[in-house]
């Protein structure tokens, strides 16, 4: 019975289109005032990949996916206006960076093409991550938090 609901559950999806989430900042965990922001695509494999990582390792943040149409990251990055996806993420979500003791975005380093952009267009200090989500419990014991510039 189970392929059968699967079949009906997506019968109608459309193959060419992005499986995607929807934009905004979420919490992982229970974040602070001093737990970082982590940014991502709304790509749903992706996202759902850093979130696991995240949430497995009991790592308290919050995880911030970037309304690309759900396409990756590489892809999403040769875009000009994604910066300003990302300003306008934090707006839509009315999430307010004057709260937070740490005003840093933290970038995974397969997604670090256009970081001083970014500081640009947000005014935020950005850090360069691992390569990857599931590295980021030994970078996170070695660089959080972040030392003042």
């Amino acid at each position: 019975m189970l392929p059968e609901v699967h079949i009906r559950d997506t019968i109608y999806t459309d193959p060419r289109t992005p499986v995607k989430v929807a934009p905004g900042v979420n919490e992982v965990g229970t974040p602070t005032k001093d737990s970082p922001v982590i940014v991502t695509t709304n790509f749903a494999l992706t996202y759902y990949t850093v979130e696991s990582d995240l949430s497995s390792n009991k790592i308290n943040c919050y995880l911030a996916a970037v309304d690309t149409d759900g396409i990756g990251v590489e892809a999403a990055l040769q875009r000009t206006a994604y910066c300003g996806q990302i300003k306008d993420t934090f707006q839509k979500a009315n999430f307010e960076f004057k709260d937070k003791t740490s005003t840093v975005l933290l970038f995974f380093r397969s997604c670090c093409q256009g970081c001083r952009d970014v500081e640009d267009v947000t005014g935020l200090r950005v850090m360069i991550g691992p390569p990857d989500s599931g590295r980021i419990p030994g970078w996170m014991e070695k660089n959080w938090p972040p030392k003042p510039k």
